[in-house]
C-alpha cells in the first residue's frame, strides 16, 4: 500500500468511527429538539462538523505524510470530546430560529440550496427548511462553544466534563489550547465561506465577546460595590460568556433570511440573549441543587472556582458573612461547603428562579412577535418555557 492510499485509509477509519459516535444526539431534555425533524438536522450536523476537523486539501486527502501524526492526534482529541455527547442546544436554536425567520418572511428556499434534503421519516408535514449558510451557522455556533469549553477546562484546571475525563486531564493543558484553537480556526474557515461581511462581523463578535467575558470572571469585584451592581456586572458577564452565542447565532440566521429587516434581526438577538441568559441562570441554580451525575461536573464547582452566581448574589443580600467569603473567592478551608449551605438556607434560590422565569418570557415575548407562526417558532417558545424547571 503507497503512501497516499494508507493516509487515506486512516482518514475513511476515523470518519467511520466518528461517524458511529455521533449517531445520536442527547435526548435526555426532553425540551431540547423534541420534533424528529430538528433531532435529524442536528445528527446530521454532528458528523458534518467531524468531517470538517480532518484536516485534508480539496480532494479529500490528508495534505502530506507528516500531517499523519498530527491528523491522528488531533482526530483522537476532537473525537473523544465530541463522541461524548451534548445537548447541541446552540446549533438547535439557530436552525429553529433560521426556519421560523424564513416563515416571517415567507421565503421560498430553492431545493439545490436546502441544507438537508426534507426528509419523510419524521411522519409530520411540517419540515425544517433552512438554507445553507443558516446550517453553517449552527455548525459554526456548535464549534465556537466547543472550543470555548476545552480552553474552559483548561483555564479552571477542571478534570471532568460530561461525565468523562476532560480533554487536558488526558492530554494535558497545551495540547488542550491548541486543539481549541483547531477548533476555532476551522469554525473560522466555515464561516469565511458564507461570503456575507454583515454575518462574519456578527458572529466574529462572540469570540470577542467569550474573551471579555472570561477576563470580567476572573476580575475582583471591588469591595465597595453594592449588591445591585454586582447583579448588574454578572448579567454583563453572562451576556458576554454564554447568551452572545446564542444571540448572534440568531441574528446571523435572521440576516441570511432578509438582509435589510433590522427588526427582524433585532427580535432574534433578542431572542437568543434572553433564552441565553435564562439558560446560565438555570445552570447556576443547578449547581446547588443536581447530583454530579446528572451535572456531568461535581456539584457546587462554581463556588470552588471562587465564582459569585445569582443564587450566591442574592444570598449575599441576606448574610453578610457571605460577601466576605466571596471577596476572597471562597479561598479559605471549608469556604465553599459554607458558603453553599447559607445559600441553601436563603432566598437565593428562588429569586433565582423568578429572573429565570423573566428572561424567558422575554424570549417568549420575542419569538411570539414573529409572523407566519409555524412549528419551529413553537418550539423555540417552548424551549424558552423549559428553563426554570430544567433538570441538567
Amino acid at each position: 500500500m503507497g503512501v497516499l492510499p494508507k493516509i487515506n485509509f486512516a482518514v475513511r477509519q476515523f470518519r467511520k468511527c466518528s461517524m458511529t459516535a455521533t449517531s445520536s444526539v442527547s435526548s435526555s431534555d426532553p425540551s431540547l429538539a423534541s420534533s424528529a425533524f430538528v433531532q435529524d438536522h442536528v445528527r446530521q450536523m454532528q458528523n458534518d462538523i467531524m468531517e470538517q476537523l480532518i484536516p485534508q486539501d480539496a480532494s479529500g486527502a490528508v495534505e502530506n505524510l507528516a500531517d499523519l501524526n498530527v491528523t491522528s492526534n488531533l482526530g483522537r482529541m476532537t473525537h473523544y470530546y465530541f463522541q461524548q455527547g451534548g445537548k447541541m442546544l446552540r446549533p438547535t436554536v439557530s436552525l429553529l430560529m433560521g426556519n421560523a425567520c424564513n416563515s416571517a418572511m415567507n421565503r421560498s428556499i430553492p431545493e439545490e440550496q436546502i441544507a438537508i434534503p426534507i426528509s419523510e421519516r419524521s411522519g409530520i408535514s411540517s419540515h425544517l427548511i433552512v438554507c445553507q449558510n443558516q446550517y453553517k451557522i449552527g455548525m459554526i455556533a456548535e464549534m465556537i462553544h466547543t472550543a470555548s469549553l476545552v480552553h474552559d477546562d483548561v483555564i479552571d484546571e477542571a478534570n471532568t466534563r460530561r461525565g468523562s475525563a476532560s480533554v487536558n486531564a488526558v492530554w494535558g493543558n497545551k495540547m488542550s489550547v491548541l486543539v481549541g484553537d483547531f477548533i476555532l480556526a476551522r469554525a473560522t474557515q466555515i464561516l469565511c465561506s458564507i461570503g456575507k461581511p454583515k454575518v462574519i462581523a456578527v458572529m466574529a463578535s462572540i469570540i470577542e465577546d467569550l474573551v471579555l467575558g472570561e477576563f470580567m470572571q476572573m476580575s475582583v469585584t471591588p469591595s465597595e460595590a453594592t449588591p445591585s451592581q454586582r447583579m448588574v456586572a454578572y448579567i454583563e458577564k453572562t451576556h458576554r460568556k454564554t447568551a452572545s452565542l446564542f444571540a448572534s447565532s440568531c441574528r446571523s440566521t435572521a440576516i441570511l433570511a432578509d438582509p435589510s429587516n433590522s427588526n427582524l434581526h433585532q427580535t432574534a438577538y433578542e431572542y437568543g440573549r434572553n433564552l441565553g441568559i435564562a439558560f446560565q441562570l438555570a445552570d447556576d441554580l443547578l449547581d446547588f441543587i443536581a447530583t454530579s451525575d446528572e451535572m456531568g461536573k461535581p456539584v457546587a464547582a462554581d463556588l470552588k472556582l471562587g465564582l459569585a452566581t445569582a443564587p450566591v448574589l442574592y444570598a449575599c443580600e441576606q448574610y453578610p458573612e457571605l460577601t466576605t467569603m466571596l471577596l476572597r473567592k471562597f479561598k479559605h478551608e471549608g469556604d465553599a461547603e459554607r458558603a453553599r449551605d447559607i445559600v441553601m438556607n436563603s432566598d437565593g434560590m428562588d429569586k433565582t428562579r423568578q429572573l429565570i422565569d423573566a428572561y424567558s418570557q422575554k424570549a417568549v415575548e420575542m419569538a411570539s412577535s414573529l409572523p407566519n407562526r409555524n412549528e419551529s417558532t413553537e418550539q423555540l417558545i417552548k424551549l424558552a418555557l423549559s428553563q426554570t424547571d430544567r433538570k441538567f
